[in-house]
């Protein structure tokens, strides 16, 4: 059976990522998310953005001026 794949709009990623929307568009511009615009606005697709979350907290794991609760 095919996996089918989940879209998500801006709004849904800003609050998946725990960002603002403006956040979310910076990061589509800069090529850092990859997304699809439609005439409605932007999709992403929820691999895409999972990928990039996992990716942004691995980062934060070993960035030393990211401070930790103990």
């Amino acid at each position: 059976m095919a996996k089918s794949t989940k879209l998500l709009a801006a709004g849904d990623v800003a609050k998946l990522l725990n960002v603002t929307y403006q956040y979310i568009d910076k990061l589509t511009q800069d090529g850092r998310l990859a997304y699809q615009q439609t005439s409605s606005g932007k999709i992403f697709l929820e691999e895409d953005v999972m990928a990039f979350k996992r990716e942004r907290d691995r980062k934060a794991k070993t960035d030393r001026r990211i401070k930790r609760g103990r």
